[in-house]
């Protein structure tokens, strides 16, 4: 099949990045209409200072002594910072941007905050060096118990506006040809929580539960433990402002974070809820039950930009229950395995929050991170990867299977199913019995993955993903047509491939692969997996589109166009046992491509449909010209199949129906 088709769908993914995002890292002369960037970059802007923070960096000094995480549902998700919010007022400090300007002799500034409540409950300070000499003025900042070396003035801001989450201030233009710059927002009582210009490469080093932090604030903890922030600042040119200049900052390879806007929050349309919001089963309590904390507009996502030149590939890695974004791609096995030697990005969501399981929201989530990040870097449409860790390992099931014509191949790290009672049994009688924040059962969607290559890791004494749950997945996979290596070690447990950082066998699993249209086609949805306030819509898979149900449940589709004469493979299903890497024994069951079978090209479409009132093909890409075009179709029920250039097949019954159109 041509790749024409693929690139359409993935152009259309691309298309949901923010309208006027300018400038990704390739893109360093566009500052002024970000509606993502690489946070940390400070940037000039028709002569105003633009500095774009880190989002939900807002943790203030560290302390010597273990913190709980910020969010209740983030055990895997520590800040290198400990100080809290008074209860309510949570993220009131969190600067999201600071601009500077001129104005005749007055010199404007406006601070923007992620959130705000009310009026009084932030201050927003800014102190500056204006005789380019370190060593006079400095000090300490008025009650805000910091200090730095080298400011010649300080002015401070302590009135809001709860309606734009502003805050803004002026004072007479200062002398000097330079001035060095620090900002910093706090508290009503004068705790720093947050400070600017920290550059793009700021740290988030926490694996799991620390030492250091995961919410890229690790520097600005330890610099407000020590109560001095001077290597915090930003130095602009006094006459760059007053000529009006545009400069925008190259952000070269490495772990960053990016902040995008989106077009949906949830209520109150900003802030965080460290409780969280509940998902479609409720507040039910559960651990690992779907909730989403992160509750605005700004929302950020972990990226790792390999050394090499683009094209890139892109690689997801979907954090797991209780993760965050910068989880797994901050260590160096991951960015070397699959960033390095694949040459691909590495992306990370967070996905509103350590529990959002990748649906509804969360969902909107992961296709937003993915558009953003297709429409700022130079990325290879044919190279891009699912994958993801434990929940991550259920989204990235879930995502192959929803979305398969976006991905090359896909690595699940011990990923849940969706049901906590799946089992080995035949029929599955316990599915759907137990608590969990999955929405939908994997198990029952194996068969998407048809055309996704995908290798499994799962573990024989995981106290979490238990081994029936395995099972039950390898079973579905030995019974479906899907080519995957299915690895269970027998003495690893939940953690055991995070801790031992090695990745080897899945990245070479997945080396080399490439996304092309397929000939065969399988696709089941259910409308209950929808969410159209968020405009999600599962519908439509390769050349299959608008794929329409009779009645509730699952709608299945499965089609094959013999019109571009593609061969028929030739599977074998095995197993095996090997070592490696080390500590790690395990056993494999695999299906791969070891011959095909020879088929004339032939303008005719074989299709067998349970539940389906209706689906459309596009003839082009499933190379379906014109003429004559036979069929056979097995359904069981009325449907009718459209064409895109306007044919129709519509038959009125169930049955088997040959015939030509």
């Amino acid at each position: 099949m041509r790749e024409v088709g693929i690139r359409t769908w993935l152009a259309a993914l691309a298309a949901v990045a923010v309208a006027g995002c300018g400038g990704g890292s390739g893109d360093p002369a566009s500052p002024c209409l970000r509606g993502s960037w690489v946070a940390g970059v400070s940037e000039l802007c028709q002569g105003r200072l633009v500095y774009r923070d880190y989002v939900y960096d807002d943790y203030g000094a560290a302390s010597p002594l273990p913190s709980l995480p910020p969010i209740q549902a983030g055990n895997l998700s520590p800040a290198a910072g400990a100080a809290r919010y008074p209860a309510g007022a949570e993220n009131t400090a969190d600067l999201v941007r600071l601009e500077l300007r001129l104005d005749g002799d007055q010199v404007r500034v406006e601070f923007e905050l992620n959130t705000l409540y009310r009026s009084d409950q932030t201050i927003a300070a800014l102190a500056l060096d204006t005789d380019d000499d370190a060593t006079t003025g400095g000090g300490a900042w008025p009650g805000l118990g910091i200090s730095s070396a080298g400011w010649d003035e300080i002015h401070r801001f302590d009135v809001g506006d709860p309606a734009t989450n502003l805050i803004r201030g002026s004072f007479p233009k200062p002398a000097g040809k330079t001035w060095r710059i620090w900002a910093v927002t706090a508290q009503a009582n004068g705790t720093v929580m947050n400070v600017a210009f920290r550059g793009p490469d700021e740290r988030a080093s926490a694996r799991g539960v620390g030492p250091g932090g995961s919410f890229w604030d690790d520097r600005q903890a330890a610099a407000l433990e020590s109560g001095d922030i001077t290597e915090f600042s930003a130095t602009v040119d006094v006459a760059d402002l007053e000529k009006g200049v545009t400069r925008g900052m190259d952000v070269g390879p490495g772990l960053h974070q990016r902040v995008y806007t989106s077009k949906y929050t949830l209520p109150p349309g900003e802030g965080v809820s460290l409780h969280g919001i509940p998902g479609r089963h409720g507040d039910t309590g559960f651990p690992c039950e779907q909730y989403f904390h992160y509750l605005g507009k700004y929302q950020p996502y972990g990226i790792y930009i390999p050394a090499k030149p683009g094209p890139h590939g892109l690689q997801l890695v979907l954090h797991g229950c209780s993760a965050n974004h910068s989880s797994l791609i901050n260590q160096t096995g991951m960015q070397q395995r699959f960033g390095e030697d694949l040459n691909r990005i590495l992306l990370v969501p967070l996905g509103r929050g350590p529990v959002g399981w990748y649906s509804d929201i969360s969902e909107r989530d992961v296709i937003d991170v993915l558009g953003d990040t297709l429409g700022q870097y130079d990325v290879d449409r044919n190279a891009i990867f699912a994958g993801g860790y434990s929940m991550g390992g259920y989204g990235t099931l879930r995502f192959g299977a929803l979305y398969p014509q976006w991905f090359a191949a896909a690595v699940n790290w011990v990923g849940f199913t969706g049901d906590v009672l799946n089992t080995p049994v035949p029929g599955n009688p316990l599915a759907g019995q137990g608590p969990d924040g999955a929405v939908g059962n994997i198990t029952d969607f194996v068969g998407n993955l048809r055309n996704i290559p995908i290798v499994n890791l799962y573990s024989g004494a995981d106290e979490l993903v238990h081994l029936p749950t395995a099972l039950a997945l390898q079973g579905a996979f030995a019974a479906s047509d899907v080519v995957h290596d299915f690895y269970i070690h027998p003495d690893a447990e939940h953690l055991t491939y995070a801790i031992l950082d090695d990745w080897r066998k899945e990245a070479d699993y997945s080396r080399d692969r490439r996304l092309v249209d397929p000939s065969h086609v399988t696709f089941r949805t259910d409308p209950s997996l929808d969410f159209p306030e968020y405009d999600i819509k599962h519908d439509s898979a390769y050349w299959v589109s608008a794929v329409r149900g009779r009645g509730a449940g699952y709608v299945d589709v499965d089609v094959l166009s013999r019109g571009c004469g593609l061969p028929d493979p030739v599977f074998e299903l095995g197993t095996d046992a090997g070592a490696g890497p080390a500590p790690l024994v395990w056993t494999r069951q695999f299906r791969r491509v070891v011959g095909e079978t020879p088929v004339p090209v032939a303008n005719r479409i074989e299709a067998v449909l349970a539940n389906v009132s209706s689906f459309q093909i596009d003839d082009a890409t499933a190379c379906l010209h014109d003429g004559a075009l036979s069929y056979h179709v097995e359904t069981d029920g009325p449907v009718h199949i459209d064409f895109s250039d306007g044919r129709r097949i519509s038959l009125d019954a169930a049955g088997t129906h040959e015939g030509t159109l």
